[in-house]
């Protein structure tokens, strides 16, 4: 892997402030980050960095009797709770090309919202009587996979039965709090541990992701292995060979020297999509506070060349681009010569599809230089469990050193948990019958300003 930064310095673009000699000087705002990261590790309050040596024997042996047991897999969570899995599954489930995958394994599906048809059509889609559901939550109390929780109990019950409907869940919460914790103590359900001290959008690299995984039939120690190697990377004080202070650096000085306040992720391979997704939530959950933060941008080669770029070229100058790049595709295509007269055809033949999607990037990445957009390229040798295990665990690091730039606390969520809250009023949850009425007088000023169109019939 590695990372190519030229085009976010200021020779690179033939301008700005982000120089090289910048970057150098930085050292010691990253080492202080640095510190700070390496002592919040050792105090054990926060966890993520030690998840590579965890004990993987429950999840494997829980995986694999889901394998031999089961037709369809769902998986009931949202943010942190799915979005790592919905990467590994996006990007390393594929049998005819990926050998590491040992048979096909269950069908796999995912709960992540409380849209009406997607949970119906997901449950008329399964055989409830051979489905394994997986229900994540640390507190619990998050009302999309609750509510979706307790729908798919319902399907189970009515299908097996209350006893066997309990066998067919598999818990993963927090170790010795919240409801589903309870659950497992008062009704005999199987459970999976989150670590206290790791956050859900941190958690990918605990049972959140790994069991999915491995029920997939995805190498998880493997995983594990290319987030070590990546761990011992970030600890080296030295941004010529560590890939989070790069980012990290990189991403602040442009936006405090050249106010950049957008991050567009673009991946350059549809496989990875999702993992800009899982960046779109660790960056903006664990940054945007106090006013501070980044807003991240999903985006997807070649696809939106044709629309976002037109944006970035000519649009405000307040975004910096990372590219994400792989040099060897798991299956390629020949683009055949068939119109050698014409030459808006006859160049692309005897090229490859991947050469041509490797180039478009390059050249989007030249045009924006051109501008004096910043844009940074990583590059992946190809997408493996090792390599995705990586990238997570940088992506983690610098998260948290960014944090600590910021002056703010990149582990809490107080922005999600007052939305929650108001929520929980106006469900008429017990205890919060005042922030309902509080959400209902809000929400009726919204009311005083009404449009209505008609559509007939």
């Amino acid at each position: 892997m590695k990372i190519d930064y030229g085009l976010a310095l200021a020779d690179g673009l033939g301008q700005g402030r982000v120089t090289k000699e910048a970057l150098e000087g930085f050292h010691p705002e990253l080492i202080e980050a640095q510190n700070w990261l390496e002592a919040k590790r050792r105090s054990q309050e926060v966890g993520f960095m030690d998840l590579p040596f965890q004990d993987l024997s429950p999840i494997l042996q829980t995986a694999q009797e889901v394998r031999r047991k089961f037709d369809h897999f769902v998986l009931i969570g949202i943010g942190g709770s799915s979005l790592g899995a919905q990467v590994l599954f996006d990007a390393l489930w594929n049998p005819p090309h990926n050998p590491q995958v040992y048979g096909e394994g269950p069908s796999f599906h995912i709960l992540d919202n409380v849209d009406p048809v997607k949970t119906t059509e997901t449950l008329e889609e399964i055989e409830p009587e051979n489905t394994c559901f997986c229900v994540i939550s640390k507190s619990g109390s998050t009302a999309e996979p609750m509510a979706n929780f307790l729908v798919a109990l319902e399907a189970l019950e009515k299908a097996v039965g209350i006893d066997k409907a309990r066998r067919q869940m598999v818990f993963i919460t927090d170790p010795e709090k919240g409801n589903l914790r309870d659950l497992v103590k008062e009704e005999g359900y199987r459970a999976l541990e989150i670590p206290p001290n790791v956050g859900g959008r941190f958690s990918v690299l605990s049972p959140v992701g790994l069991f999915p995984a491995a029920v997939l039939g995805i190498n998880v120690r493997r995983l594990l292995k290319g987030a070590y190697q990546a761990l011992k990377s970030c600890e080296k004080r030295d941004i010529s060979s560590n890939p989070a202070w790069v980012i990290t650096a990189l991403h602040y000085l442009h936006h405090t020297l050249e106010a950049k306040s957008i991050s567009v992720m673009m991946a350059y391979y549809e496989k990875l999509a999702t993992f800009a997704d899982w960046y779109r939530q660790l960056w903006a959950e664990s940054l945007g506070k106090e006013g501070k933060g980044q807003t991240p941008v999903k985006a997807v080669g070649a696809v939106d060349q044709h629309s976002q770029i037109q944006l970035y070229n000519e649009g405000p100058r307040d975004k910096i681009i990372t590219f994400l790049q792989v040099k060897n595709f798991p299956t390629n295509r020949r683009i055949p010569p068939l119109y050698p007269q014409k030459p808006a055809l006859a160049y692309l033949g005897g090229h490859t599809l991947g050469e041509l999607i490797n180039t478009e990037l390059a050249g989007t990445a030249s045009a924006l230089a051109k501008r004096g957009v910043p844009s940074m390229t990583i590059t992946l040798p190809s997408v493996n469990e090792g390599h995705l295990g990586a990238l997570f665990m940088i992506y983690e690091i610098a998260t948290a050193l960014m944090g600590h730039l910021y002056g703010i606390n990149p582990f809490d969520q107080p922005g999600v948990e007052e939305g929650k809250r108001l929520t929980y009023g106006l469900m008429g949850r017990k205890g919060f019958q005042e922030k309902g009425k509080e959400a209902q007088e809000i929400w009726s000023k919204g009311k005083e300003g009404t449009l209505t169109i008609d559509l007939g019939d």
